[in-house]
């Protein structure tokens, strides 16, 4: 598991370095007041915080066994509804086939 904590690591990474361009470029193209850019910096913080703890929970999310083990579960029943799925519509066909 060390390495899918350090692959959400980047994800997070990267999603803040994205999160600080936004921020660099809307700074040099914003006409606001002091006032106004420590509210937007303050916005932007917080997106960037939220953004990270919702990657990290996640991450704890895919460590915990249990968790693993549902997912496997949630997998199983969608491979079990898509091959009920194409069954359904195979027989449709033959069913339309077989009508000419």
């Amino acid at each position: 598991m060390p390495e899918s904590k350090a692959k959400w690591d980047e994800v997070g990474d990267r999603f803040n370095d994205l999160a600080r361009k936004v921020k660099d470029r809307y700074d040099a193209n914003a006409a606001f007041g002091e006032a106004e850019k420590e509210q937007m910096q303050d916005a932007l913080r917080k997106m960037g915080d939220a953004l990270d703890a919702g990657f990290t929970a996640v991450g704890d999310s895919l460590r915990d066994s249990a968790m693993r083990d549902d997912l496997k579960l949630a997998g199983v029943a969608i491979a079990d509804a898509l091959a009920a799925t194409f069954n359904d519509v195979a027989d449709e066909i033959r069913k339309a086939v077989g009508k000419k």
